[in-house]
């Protein structure tokens, strides 16, 4: 007899997709990704529109690090759920470790779009630097309405609505003391247990100032020290010298020593002064630095305070550092008031001598950055300077002299492209010849950008008669960087300086600060502290990242005589970038990053020149003395209507695909300042753990202001 074979029925596809998604379930519970994986993909194969596996697929796809399919799978489960705010956070996750900072924070935006109470999509935006991108509602007023709104119920709901509120807060310069007294320093993460020397100079010092400073010590929650105090004679039988008898972690020196101790030094040597109170989390910040980053100094923020019996201390004048400078370290009114030092370092440690309290820690640092060390920042304010109530903060230009060899004999060639306008270009011309030192090693071209107003071309042939300048005719449309290659070709100079037509030079012998400030082998470009007609500040350095992601201008708008943060625009110092309104560049660092790139014919080509040579390894230096008068944009007008408005964005998006997160970045901003607007110093803020640690890393590297090749990589 004949019979057909029968073959069991399979399982539905929903059952195998349901077994193979629980199969998948245990291999992520155990971490066996790869499993998980498999099961999971094989489950949407039979079940392709089953949401909940798809975003299972992302997770363990996310947690094997295969970012751009956890992506995917991520992008087509928030297709199929539109409304789903957590959908976009995981995304938003797997962008940023593939380091697309922007498209990151836009898929953030959209979380908090949908789910405006979504804190860790807020908290996420903040912590990669978007702050500027928050919508309304997520900071200030209505946020802090809101998280106020929030605290009701159950104390532990209290506390973290309170904690809320702080985080969208943000502290005007005028509140400072509420701003400090506020947050205080939070404990770091472990450190081992590094020796460590705490070195106090209490030389010709009131005794109050020393027991104000070792009490500070005595309260460290890290105990792990001991303690060198350099005094005169006179403390050394003063009762402040029972500190010594009372912990024998303490020990007196005279203050004729030479060297602090008689054998082989420690570890860790922490320097600091009488006067100064440590936070109690000081020593252990700095142990943790050190074992963290490997950095040979380390140097933290600190402030200055008042005290009164009744109502304690009374905080100001915050000295909030930037990435490590020699520049900036130079030239500070307020070097660093507690400096660690490793043990390689100590040559480069002065004998006490002449060289005491802030200077020998300023020569020390100087000297660290000078040979080369590797000299990292850490953004906490873990020391506050004992001052009277009547100390003041003076502001005022940098003093200190260059002692480099220069060569009053480089040849200077003045690049000055002009369109008519005669009176604001003989301005330029009369002040530009009166204030130099040495006229004879200065050249003028005068690119002509097709003047026809009779008054102009008078002056102009007027000026090549007397041979006061040369003048080369340009017949094409505008292009700022185009014109600026051009002459710079024509000419054989040691140095390049351009101008624009509507500058008035007010520094006498500014040949000699430009080619004095270009004789140090490692500054690559200078730029002018520029001021508007009515002596208020134009330019002070330019800023990355500040306005809604935009480089601006330091200092807009305030008094000449104002100094800003830390006396910061009236004193040579790196910058991010410097204006081509008046900058000056060595004609061989020109050449070799192949001059200004006309594809930016308007705006941004100054910026780019100057991330091009930090990206060489050069500095671009902020030089205030080099000034001038500068009638803004004179020549083409604002950026008023849409036309120019759509070309100034357009530019600015060639930039950031040419570089990234470097146009996010500004290393010579302490990360407590907040940006508004266009005010890079409007307030102050606390930081997260994640925030002071990608500060303290990033300072350690060699150079931190140099742009290396992951330059589009978003952070």
């Amino acid at each position: 007899m004949t019979h057909s074979s029968r073959r069991s029925p399979s399982l539905p596809a929903e059952d195998a997709a349901k077994t193979a998604a629980r199969l998948g379930d245990a291999a992520r519970d155990r971490q066996d990704w790869q499993d998980a994986i498999t099961n999971y993909g094989l489950a949407l194969v039979l079940a392709p529109t089953n949401l909940p596996i798809r975003i299972q697929l992302g997770h363990v796809l996310k947690e094997a690090g295969r970012w751009s399919e956890a992506e995917a799978a991520y992008r087509l489960a928030c297709a199929a759920d539109p409304a789903d705010a957590e959908l976009r956070l995981h995304l938003g996750h797997v962008l940023k470790m593939q380091q697309r900072r922007e498209e990151a924070i836009e898929i953030y935006l959209e979380a908090l779009d949908i789910d405006p109470s979504l804190i860790i999509a807020r908290n996420e935006l903040i912590a990669m630097g978007g702050r500027d991108f928050l919508p309304k509602g997520q900071y200030g007023r209505p946020a802090i309405s809101a998280s106020l709104g929030r605290i009701s119920g159950l104390l532990d709901q209290n506390l973290d609505a309170i904690r809320e509120w702080l985080t969208v807060s943000t502290y005007p310069v005028e509140a400072y003391h509420n701003f400090r007294s506020t947050f205080p320093v939070q404990p770091p993460p472990a450190a081992a247990g590094s020796s460590l020397v705490v070195l106090i100079d209490a030389v010709d010092v009131d005794p109050d100032l020393l027991r104000l400073s070792l009490n500070s010590l005595l309260d460290q929650r890290d105990s792990n020290w001991t303690a060198v105090i350099r005094a005169s004679a006179n403390l050394h039988e003063h009762p402040v010298a029972s500190y010594a008898c009372q912990d024998s972690r303490i020990t007196f020196i005279s203050d004729d020593a030479k060297e602090p101790w008689p054998t082989q030094g420690p570890d860790l040597m922490l320097l600091t002064e009488a006067g100064c109170s440590l936070d109690c989390e000081a020593v252990g910040w700095l142990r943790y630095a050190s074992e963290r980053t490997g950095a040979d100094v380390i140097y933290a923020d600190h402030d200055h305070h008042t005290y009164d019996w009744r109502r304690g201390a009374t905080y100001s004048r915050p000295a909030l550092h930037a990435m490590p400078d020699i520049h900036d370290q130079t030239n500070t009114p307020d070097p660093p008031l507690s400096l660690l030092v490793r043990t390689v370092a100590h040559p480069l440690m002065v004998t006490f001598g002449a060289a005491a309290g802030s200077e020998w820690r300023r020569s020390i640092l100087v000297n660290a950055l000078a040979s080369g060390l590797i000299v990292a920042h850490l953004p906490r304010i873990l020391s506050s300077k004992r001052i009277s109530d009547t100390a003041t903060m003076v502001h005022a230009p940098s003093t200190r002299k260059s002692t480099r060899c220069t060569d009053s004999n480089e040849r200077i060639l003045v690049i000055i492209p002009t369109r008519d306008q005669a009176d604001i270009l003989m301005s330029c011309l009369d002040s530009l010849k009166e204030k130099l030192s040495n006229p004879q090693a200065v050249d003028v071209l005068v690119i002509d950008h097709r003047s026809t107003e009779a008054d102009a071309l008078n002056l102009l042939s007027e000026r090549v008669l007397s041979g006061d300048i040369e003048v080369m005719k340009v017949d094409e449309p505008f292009n700022w960087g185009r014109f600026n290659n051009l002459a710079a070709t024509r000419q054989n100079h040691d140095i390049f300086v351009f101008a624009n037509n509507d500058i008035e030079f007010l520094t006498q012998g500014w040949d000699d600060v430009v080619r004095s400030s270009l004789a140090d082998e490692a500054v690559g470009i200078i730029g002018a502290r520029l001021l508007y007609p009515d002596r208020t500040i134009q330019h002070a350095g330019i800023a990355m990242g500040i306005n809604q992601g935009r480089p601006v201008h330091e200092g807009v708008g305030a008094d000449m005589a104002s100094g800003g943060p830390m006396n910061r625009w009236c004193r040579p110092r790196q910058a991010s970038a410097v204006t081509g309104a008046l900058m000056a560049i060595k004609r061989s660092i020109f050449e070799a990053v192949e001059g200004f790139d006309e594809r930016l014919a308007v705006a941004y080509n100054d910026i780019d020149l100057c991330l091009r040579i930090r990206e060489a390894g050069f500095r671009v230096l902020y030089e205030p003395r080099l000034e001038a008068i500068h009638h803004e944009s004179k020549t083409r007008g604002h950026n008023v209507d849409d036309a120019r408005v759509a070309w100034d964005d357009g530019e600015l998006a060639d930039m950031y695909d040419k570089w990234g997160e470097a146009m996010l970045h500004e290393p010579g901003k302490n990360p407590h300042w907040v940006s508004v607007g266009s005010r890079a110093h409007d307030g102050y803020r606390d930081l997260s753990m994640s925030q002071i640690l990608h500060h303290l890393d990033r300072s350690a590297l060699i150079n931190p202001w140099v742009i290396r090749q992951e330059k589009t990589k978003m952070e």
